[in-house]
């Protein structure tokens, strides 16, 4: 009897995961002061490495299955205090595999208090042939609050079929506390778009918004700098109704992509928080 790749495992009815984290000011530090992430999610212990912000709490979400499969559904819930600083990224990249005609689902709601500073910074997701994935993040964030988040993606084809990803798809909406909308970022591509069209060799994008006051945000050139080093092309411009900003990363390939939205979140958090932050290493 003949085993099926690694790639085909999954259940053929996806599944629905539901994971909750909420984060407190007490002490001087950020804490994790509520968590419900059940398999395959799995957040690590609470690490502070920035001796300037010390209150300042990373998080490393990690997955133990695999990647998203066809049918899978996350949703993520994220509740940052007043004055929590908070910085959420994971291992490594998510594999999202053949989406069977159903795709993959990706939810997050965020919900950042007066003066907190919150980074969802995940690594890019990898879209496999037939990858259909769709990613839908809905925030509330404070006036005086800082949020930056990041939706990325490269393409790989490990048996080197030929055939493209399905789908990637991205919606963002920023929202005030009162509900008034700051931001709707909405986009689609299909792999065939993609190889069809005329980016040369880039298999890499990402997309980042720094919802932020004025005196917290970077200047574009700067972001844009750091992004260039690190081997993408990015530009920046500001964000509707003074929210902040908006940046646009390519890249050749998923590491590349992956320095330069780490050189990116790096900026963001020496304009918002007045310090450098430490080497997130992985």
């Amino acid at each position: 009897m003949r085993s099926r790749p690694l790639s085909c495992f999954g259940s053929e009815s996806g599944r629905d995961i539901d994971a909750y984290l909420a984060v407190d000011l007490a002490g001087g530090r950020t804490t994790l002061r509520r968590q419900r992430v059940g398999y395959p999610l799995h957040v690590t212990r609470g690490f502070y490495l920035d001796r300037m912000r010390p209150d300042l709490l990373t998080l490393y979400l990690q997955s133990a299955s695999g990647g998203l499969y066809a049918g899978d559904r996350l949703q993520l819930d994220i509740a940052v205090a007043n004055g929590a600083a908070f910085h959420l990224t994971t291992q490594a990249s998510t594999v999202v595999h053949e989406g069977r005609d159903v795709g993959s689902r990706q939810r997050q709601a965020i919900s950042v208090g007066a003066g907190a500073f919150c980074a969802i910074a995940s690594d890019p997701y990898v879209l496999f042939p037939g990858a259909d994935l769709r990613l839908e993040t809905g925030a509330t964030v404070a006036e005086d609050a800082v949020l930056f988040v990041v939706d990325g993606f490269a393409i790989h084809d490990p048996g080197q079929s030929g055939r493209p990803f399905a789908q990637f798809a991205s919606r963002q909406s920023i929202r005030r506390p009162d509900g008034r909308l700051l931001v709707q970022d909405f986009g689609r591509i299909s792999g065939d778009a993609w190889t069809g069209g005329s980016l040369g060799a880039m298999t890499a994008a990402a997309t980042a918004l720094i919802i932020a006051p004025f005196s917290k945000l970077p200047a574009a050139g700067l972001i844009e700098e750091a992004a260039d080093r690190s081997g993408c092309l990015a530009g920046a411009s500001a964000a509707p109704n003074q929210a902040g900003q908006a940046i646009r990363v390519l890249a050749p390939d998923g590491g590349a992509l992956a320095r330069g939205l780490e050189a990116v979140f790096h900026v963001a958090a020496r304009a918002a928080l007045g310090v450098e932050l430490a080497r997130r290493r992985k």
